[in-house]
């Protein structure tokens, strides 16, 4: 499907925002960088021109954004089990109802300005992995001839990187990114353990929507989706993939307020450059602190307005490479993302 106007398009669903509204008031909205709180309307917040577009030479293909809404159409209906499973009691979701909820999980964390920000990075690694430990499934894709590869072995072996260079390579690489981790980020969330957890005090959601968290000890993903102010989805998905099962049973936990503050920090920790509730919370510096304290860090996006505004920038389909330097590639990657900074939030 192709569309000739630039639509208004979300990195944080529509759907998500509203549950932090109250009928009749705007969203109250912390920003980061400003260290202070202002009113947002759910059609301002997390969205920018055309964002899950891609425009070339043939047009507008807006077939991602198409495809979310759809998926974000049927998600209700799971929210709504939720909600019956967080007063109630554990239990199975329906088939379509877990589909929709791990298909909804996986479009808001491939669709998240984090991500999008991260998918050229994510890119030339893979295709560097691939080219030092001789494996084909992305360089096959690309189409890139075996000779061409022979050349670049040596070069990567010895230190150099292979990066990539387009016009408008990060909105080009996310739609690429996007299509071909779909499936696998619907897998990993099929096999995740999910929790659907009640708050003892008001929780915020962050620009990026679903957070997700590594952890070390033991290694583990974890994820936390804020569904409300008083409601969190959070799940857990095991590096020893023997320890996850495909499992639509999803349990429920009252949180204590030491689990509801850390749930808390850890969101205020993740976001962007923005942090959305129904009422103005608490001390952001805090909350960012603790996290911190707590070992908890994400990656700093480097421009982010770049990011969220290169839908509206044409892309070549023509992909270039070039094998440069490791300084010079570490430099390349750091044009997109880099370690979180140090930084003081406003209260």
């Amino acid at each position: 499907m192709f569309n000739q106007r630039p639509e208004n398009q979300h990195y944080v669903s529509r759907l998500l925002l509203k549950r932090f509204k109250l009928p009749g008031h705007p969203l109250e909205c912390y920003d980061i960088a400003a260290g202070q709180w202002k009113p947002k309307s759910v059609e301002k917040a997390c969205a920018d021109s055309g964002y899950n577009q891609l425009i070339t030479s043939d047009g507008i293909d807006d077939t991602l954004e198409d495809e979310f809404s759809k998926v974000e159409s049927r998600v209700p209906k799971a929210l709504r089990l939720l909600e019956r499973i967080a007063g109630n009691g554990g239990a199975d979701l329906p088939a379509q109802a877990f589909t929709d909820l791990c298909q909804y999980c996986a479009f808001l964390t491939l669709s998240s300005i984090a991500a999008k920000a991260s998918a050229v990075v994510n890119f030339v690694y893979n295709l560097n992995l691939e080219i030092e430990i001789g494996q084909r499934h992305l360089l096959r894709e690309l189409e890139i001839p075996e000779a061409i590869i022979a050349d670049w072995k040596p070069a990567v072996l010895s230190g150099n990187r292979v990066i990539i260079e387009a016009d408008n390579a990060l909105q080009l690489i996310y739609r690429h990114q996007f299509r071909r981790r779909f499936g696998e980020e619907c897998a990993l969330y099929r096999h995740t353990k999910w929790v659907i957890c009640k708050s003892p005090i008001d929780l915020p959601i962050a620009d990026i929507g679903l957070v997700p968290l590594s952890q070390q000890e033991p290694k583990l993903n974890r994820y936390i989706l804020p569904l409300g102010p008083r409601l969190a989805l959070q799940g857990i998905f095991f590096h020893d993939v023997s320890r996850n099962s495909p499992n639509q049973t999803v349990k429920r936990l009252a949180l204590t307020q030491d689990e509801a503050q850390e749930c808390l920090d850890i969101i205020c920790s993740a976001a962007v450059a923005e942090i959305f509730c129904q009422r103005r919370i608490g001390n952001i510096a805090e909350s960012v602190s603790r996290a911190k304290t707590a070992g908890v860090e994400f990656l700093q996006i480097t421009n982010p307005r770049a990011v969220t505004g290169a839908g509206l920038k044409t892309s070549t389909a023509k992909i270039h490479f070039r094998v440069v330097s490791m300084k010079e590639f570490v430099a390349f990657v750091h044009s997109f993302v880099k370690p979180r900074r140090t930084e003081n939030a406003g209260s």
